[in-house]
């Protein structure tokens, strides 16, 4: 292609870009193909991309859009919300268990349950999470953090901005906690199921706010029709008389006709089933969970469906959680940092009382220790022993 023809295909694609949201358009058409062979991500999990979603920039949302989304709501509630209710717990060398401020409350004037939260929420939504260090401790370590939102954070090759309004600030390494998911951000990786689900929405809320009229009049064979002001005399005497009587009169002159969309068909409801579904896939919640009725469960109590829940769901992004905080620009060498999950992942009353009499009868577990894992406190008094059995009894 000459250098004018290259020109003219980019003033084009310019042109046909203008308005739209679309990534920056190069200065030639080499460069065009260059940019898709390197950005085009052969991992995204559901749906193929095409060149026009690159151009178009269909191949991701945003966190607006998806919040906004009730299933990806309801899914970013269990995870997010799930490992932020587990504290974090540290452990010397030793395995004992040492208090750790920064673990307490990771922002100032911020819960620290809320904190973790929307720790969790920013890697299942980007793929990583970013902190900014804003006090030391007297150990030289992290006691204070902020949250940084990752969509106002750009990694350059050799420094990091963050932008606050109009402004971009330039932000030392050495002052950022960069958290990685396991995988990739569900505003990339479902974001063809969050679209394929918002145009049934709107298509549906389209559909509600033009409905036609759900009866109508017609009149019979072999009859004149009325002229207008006979229809609206006959209409508000319909009108009058349908909101006096639950019984309604058709004249003989006339034919009712009924019409409308079933729910069903107004509110789509297979194919947002099935949009749904989908978000379930990705987030690795059970659909149950959604709103969408499956046969999938394998479990068969509560203690079961939680621990399936930590072990495939939660497990990998508490885990990569762990692990960066395990470093030791944040705790000391070789310290090990976990989630307390023993409130989450307790049997219910029935269960552990046949665990603790199981235990105590096999001489495992004393009464007082089992009343000191119920937060009950110990026995004083000895238990009475079995009174001898009566003369010539045996």
């Amino acid at each position: 292609m000459t250098t004018a023809a290259q020109s003219r295909a980019v003033g084009f694609l310019t042109r046909w870009l203008k308005g739209d949201e679309a990534l920056p358009v190069p200065t030639s058409v080499t460069e065009l193909a260059r940019n898709f062979s390197t950005s085009i991500d052969s991992g995204v999990l559901y749906g193929t991309p095409t060149i026009d979603d690159y151009i178009r920039g269909r191949h991701r949302v945003t966190r607006r859009d998806a919040i906004a989304v009730p299933a990806v709501k309801r899914a970013r509630d269990l995870i997010a919300g799930g490992i932020g209710q587990f504290p974090l717990q540290l452990f010397d060398r030793q395995g004992t268990l040492v208090d750790w401020q920064l673990f307490n409350q990771f922002e100032a004037d911020v819960p620290r349950s809320v904190s973790l939260t929307r720790l969790v929420e920013d890697l299942l939504f980007y793929g990583t999470a970013w902190w900014k260090v804003t006090h030391l401790g007297w150990h030289g370590k992290p006691a204070e953090v902020q949250r940084l939102d990752p969509a106002t954070v750009t990694v350059h090759r050799d420094y990091i901005t963050h932008s606050e309004g109009t402004a971009e600030a330039w932000i030392p390494h050495d002052q950022l906690i960069r958290f990685d998911g396991p995988n990739e951000g569900l505003l990339v990786a479902g974001a063809a199921a969050i679209n394929v689900y918002r145009g049934l929405a709107n298509a549906t809320a389209n559909a509600a706010e033009a409905l036609p009229p759900m009866t109508y009049f017609a009149p019979v064979d072999d009859v004149d029709p009325l002229d207008d002001d006979e229809v609206k005399e006959l209409l508000a005497d319909w009108k009058r008389a349908r909101e006096q009587h639950g019984t309604a009169y058709v004249p003989a002159a006339l034919k009712l006709n009924a019409l409308g969309w079933s729910p069903e068909q107004l509110e789509l409801t297979e194919l947002r089933d099935q949009a749904v579904l989908e978000i379930a896939r990705l987030c690795g919640v059970d659909p149950e969970e959604l709103g969408v009725s499956t046969t999938s469960r394998t479990y068969a109590n509560a203690a079961d469906r939680h621990r399936q829940f930590l072990d495939f769901t939660l497990g990998p992004i508490m885990t990569a959680i762990e692990g960066r905080l395990e470093m030791s620009d944040v705790v000391p060498f070789r310290f090990d940092v976990e989630f307390d999950t023993a409130n989450f992942l307790r049997a219910d009353d029935l269960t552990r009382a046949q665990t603790d009499a199981a235990l105590i009868a096999a001489g495992i577990l004393t009464i007082n220790e089992a009343r000191e894992h119920r937060g009950l406190a110990p026995l004083d008094t000895p238990t009475p022993a079995k009174e001898d059995a009566p003369h010539g009894v045996r």
